[in-house]
């Protein structure tokens, strides 16, 4: 909250507070420096309050309470203002922000409410923008912002049905969600710009969906989901743009898309059923999947050069796919359980693919074409299948096996080839 010294002093207060009162509407316009407008609308139906502010350093503040269709709308013109919003056990009413200047800060808050709605809207530089809604039921909240430095954070908890976006359009914005306790949620970020930081958590929850889009240079990303049946859509359009999923839980979806240079994305999952997905298109691009349950599957393609891949999956029955194309390409995998399977293919120069699989009915199947590949397979159990071929010079391929029933075929062409097969 901005603090500035009182030049000019106006409050103005309405309050209504008869029970089962209707239709009531309150309209303040001011213009000046350091003016303070309240209005306090207590039950009801259909009550209107409108708020117009332009100057320097003004405030607005209103309040519904035990209201039915009851709508706020606030505009604020000029630089350094506050506008707040409160509305408890309200049913479909809706709260709207207008700001234009520097330095504006709007904040809404809802408890107790279905179907209602938050927007804001502000254009400028060092904004910020806060929602809150508790206990809600199908509400909404939209903040956009326009500018550089901006601030956006929507906080929702024990919603059911609810949705949050957040979209901004400058340098150095930060916006946040954070849902608690929800089931059937939404929740989606849209950023473009240079360093722009985005975070979704969604905690205890279910049948909830995380969007993130980023378009842009040094971009950072993070998702993290506790729950069931959860999903997560990440993309990240630009340079150094980094990118987190952290899942926990049953049956989770994690996809993300890279496009750009010196992408980073790191997915973790934690739970039964969970399936985990990377693209990337670029240089430098890096992703670490790391799964620890049954029935996962993890899903890697990158193209480009000085890509980097790390896949840890322990538990039954996981699936891996990989996909390489380019120059100094890497991969690293290493399963647990039983019924694991990696496919794979590596293309062109410099590719190093490393496998480990302990467990039962374990499948490798590695294809690199280029020069200087190497592929170590090592695999420990009984009814494994590895299958290396290279095409090129100067590759390089060792297989262990252990167990019974173990089945290698290497099949190298170039020269300076060298192949070892060791079974147990």
């Amino acid at each position: 909250m901005f603090k500035i010294k009182p030049l000019v002093a106006a409050i103005l207060t309405v309050a209504t507070a008869q029970a089962f009162a209707a239709e009531h509407t309150s309209e303040q316009r001011q213009n000046g420096i350091d003016n303070i407008a309240e209005v306090t609308q207590n039950a009801g139906s259909s009550n209107t309050a409108t708020q117009l502010q332009s100057g320097w350093g003004n405030n607005a503040m209103t309040e519904q309470n035990s209201s039915f269709s009851s709508s706020v709308l606030q505009t604020q013109i000029a630089n350094f203002h506050q506008a707040d919003v409160t509305q408890t056990v309200a049913l479909r009413s809706t709260a709207e922000q207008w700001q234009n200047g520097k330095g504006n800060e709007a904040s809404i808050s809802q408890s107790a409410t279905s179907d209602s709605s938050a927007d804001q809207h502000q254009h400028g530089n060092a904004n910020i923008a806060e929602t809150e809604q508790v206990a809600t039921y199908g509400a909404s909240a939209i903040t956009e912002q326009l500018g550089n430095q901006n601030y956006a954070s929507s906080y929702q908890a024990l919603a059911n049905g609810s949705k949050s976006e957040l979209y901004q359009d400058g340098k150095l914005n930060d916006a946040s969600i954070s849902q608690s306790f929800s089931s059937n949620d939404r929740a989606m970020i849209d950023q473009q710009g240079n360093e722009n930081a985005a975070e979704i958590v969604q905690n205890w929850s279910s049948g909830s969906i995380a969007e993130v889009e980023q378009v842009g240079n040094l971009n950072n990303a993070s998702v993290s989901q506790t729950g069931a049946n959860q999903e997560a859509y990440t993309y990240s359009g630009g340079n150094d743009n980094n990118l987190n999923v952290d899942q926990q839980g049953r049956y989770q979806n994690a996809f993300v898309y890279q496009q750009g240079n010196e992408n980073d994305a790191n997915l973790a999952q934690r739970g039964n059923g969970n399936t985990a997905t990377a693209n990337q298109y670029g240089f430098g691009n890096e992703a670490v999947i790391d799964q620890d349950g049954r029935h996962q599957v993890a899903t890697v393609n990158q193209h480009g050069s000085y890509n980097d891949a790390t896949v840890d999956q322990l538990g039954n029955a996981n699936e891996l796919n990989f996909n390489q194309s380019g120059m100094h390409n890497m991969l690293s995998a290493v399963q647990e359980g039983e019924g694991n399977r990696i496919t794979g293919s590596s293309n062109n120069a410099g590719n190093d693919v490393d496998i480990v699989q302990d467990g039962d009915l374990n499948l490798a199947s590695i294809t690199q074409d280029g020069v200087n590949n190497m592929a170590i397979l090592s695999q420990y159990g009984e009814s494994h299948l590895a299958t290396v071929i290279q095409n090129g010079t100067g590759h390089e391929a060792l297989v262990d096996q252990s167990g019974m029933g173990n089945n290698a075929l290497i099949s190298q062409a170039g020269l300076n080839n060298m192949a070892i097969v060791t079974q147990h």
